[in-house]
Order: C-alpha cells, then structure tokens, then sequence
C-alpha cells in the first residue's frame, strides 16, 4: 500500500511539474487526473483538487474540444489533435491520446508562434494593400489624366478635319479611348475603392452590392448594421473584412453560379461578417481553391476565425469573426 501511494504521489508531481496542460478522465467523462497549468489555460478558479471527478466538460467548456470529447465518449474513443484553439486569449494545440480507461489531454500553448505568424500575415498583407494603393494612385492621377488629354488632343484634330470619313475615325477613336479611360477608372476603384477609404466598409459594400445588382440579375438580402462612425476597426481589419466579402461574392458567382446573396456584417462582443448564397452546394472547389486559401490569411492576419458551411437544398456560407478593436 506503501509503494502504491508513493507511486501516486510521484505520478502527481511528475503531472504538476509538466509545462504543459494535462487532463485525464476516464470513460464516464469524469476527470481523474489534470494539472495547475490547465486552470490557468481556461481561467479556472479554485484548485486542482476541486476538478476531480467531475465531468470533464466543467473543465473544458464548449466549443470544438468539447465536442470531440463527446464524441470519444459516445462515439467511441479515437485519438486526435486539434490545432490552434482559440481559448481566453490563448492558442492552444491538443493531443488526444486513448488510455486504458479513458482518454489523456495534452495541451500545449502555442500562443507566442501563433501570434508570430499571425503579425507576419499582418504585415504581408499590409505590404500588398500599401501596393494596391500605389498602383491605384498612379492610375488615377497619371494613366487617367493621360488618356483625357489624349482624347482632347483627338477632338480638336477632328474638329479642323473637313474629310468626313477621316473625321468619323478621329470619333470612333475618341469613343475608343473615353471607353478605356472608363475602364481604368474602374480598376483603380477595385483596387482601392474610395468609398472605402472616406466613409468605411459598410459604404463600401453598399456600393460593392448596388454595383453587382445593377450589372446583372444577381440579387441581395443586405443586414450591414455595422456603425462605420464608430471607431471599432484597425484601417488593416476593415480592408481585410472588404477584401473577404469580396472574395466570398466572387467565388459564389463563379464557382457556385449563386443568383442570390445574404451579405451581413454586425457587431456584438466580435464584429461579424456572414455570406451566404444559393449556389451548387455539391460545388468544393470553393474551398479547395486560392479564393478561400486568402480568405484564411487575412482572417488569421486579424486573430480572427473563419467558418464554412455547405447549405441546404443548395448554397455555401462563410462566417467571420474577429475581436473588436477599439479606441474609444
């Protein structure tokens, strides 16, 4: 009995002393095993003591570890990981492991890599809207101008020619070159709306939505209730929320043949942007493709979370959530 006790309490300090968070519970759920470090992981009050024998789920919470935990146990135990978890602030990577009479949890916390690589992402994709900018910029204010002094210079040829079929090219050419100018307007503008720089996203996808609507049959069901004059977004979140939403559209028109979308963007504790459309719900190459790839950039670049749903009869969804940044 010695010996046994002894082992017990070698076993409870070698636990203790680990880095990283340690949960066991056996195969009715309860916990018979967890360390210091995995209160602190999901901002637990009292001691470990307290913890055990209760549901593991009073430890761990909701979420997708929850429900992976409920599933080993009802489902039939199997080993996994889990990478990333967004829990109090922390990202943590779980370890599922089968025992013999349960499951063991190891929780490692990545935070410090996560928010490495997250700045990184951050600072790319900064450095790629700063060029949009620039490209943006140089197309308006020289490439446009340009094209308008080209177009004046054609006019005032054409009104000193007498020749009626030289003078009918000379217009046919200026109508030309006004329609290229339209053109470069428009691309300037989708690379830097300014709708978006002056008044925020909601404008900016207001005018991305009536634009789409009046081109085409593609209807929308618009819920923007985001306030743009509240100062809840770094000027990089509301550029990426755009961009995403963008994307989003994009793909369903193009990949799902969507003829309708529902397009919200609201606020609560996180700012939230759902898309959603009626589009071939058999269609994955929307999330296998480079569209979606960007997507997941410019959300992890925000600490945030992306979630994708197929819809039925028909459809594909995205939800965005990201932490709200305020000044205020």
């Amino acid at each position: 009995m010695k010996n046994v006790t002894e082992g017990l309490e070698f076993l409870y300090r070698l636990v203790e002393s680990f880095p990283d968070g340690i949960v066991v519970f056996d195969l009715e759920g309860k916990v018979t095993l967890l360390n210091e470090v995995v209160l602190r992981q999901f901002s637990l009050e009292g001691s470990v003591s307290e913890y055990l024998e209760q549901p593991v789920s009073n430890v761990v919470g909701s979420g997708l570890l929850g429900d992976k935990i409920r599933h080993c146990l009802t489902e039939g135990r199997s080993n996994f990981s889990l990478k990333s978890l967004h829990i109090n602030g922390l990202y943590i990577d779980v370890l599922g492991k089968k025992i013999t009479e349960g499951m063991l949890l190891f929780l490692y916390d990545v935070t410090k890599s996560v928010n490495a690589k997250n700045l990184a992402l951050k600072n790319l994709i900064a450095g790629q809207e700063n060029e949009r900018q620039r490209i943006a910029k140089e197309i308006h204010d020289g490439v446009g101008p340009s094209l308008s002094t080209l177009r004046l210079a054609i006019d005032g040829i054409s009104s000193g020619v007498t020749d009626q079929s030289i003078r009918s090219k000379l217009t046919q050419v200026s109508s030309h070159i006004a329609e290229i100018g339209q053109d470069i307007r428009q691309i300037s503008h989708d690379l830097m709306p300014s709708s978006l720089v002056d008044f925020g996203v909601k404008s900016a996808l207001e005018n991305l939505i009536s634009k789409i609507e009046s081109n085409s049959n593609i209807t929308f069901d618009n819920q923007i209730t985001l306030d743009d004059g509240r100062d809840l977004l770094e000027q990089n979140q509301v550029l990426n929320i755009y961009r995403i939403a963008q994307e989003a559209i994009h793909n369903g028109i193009k990949h799902g043949g969507a003829s309708h979308f529902v397009v919200e963007l609201k606020e609560s504790d996180v700012i939230t942007l759902r898309i959603a459309d009626n589009g071939k719900s058999d269609d994955t190459s929307m999330e296998a493709g480079i569209g979606l790839t960007n997507m997941k950039a410019r959300v992890n670049s925000m600490s945030g979370t992306l979630e994708t749903n197929q819809l039925e009869p028909s459809g594909f969804e995205i939800i965005v959530r990201i932490p709200v940044v305020t000044n205020e």
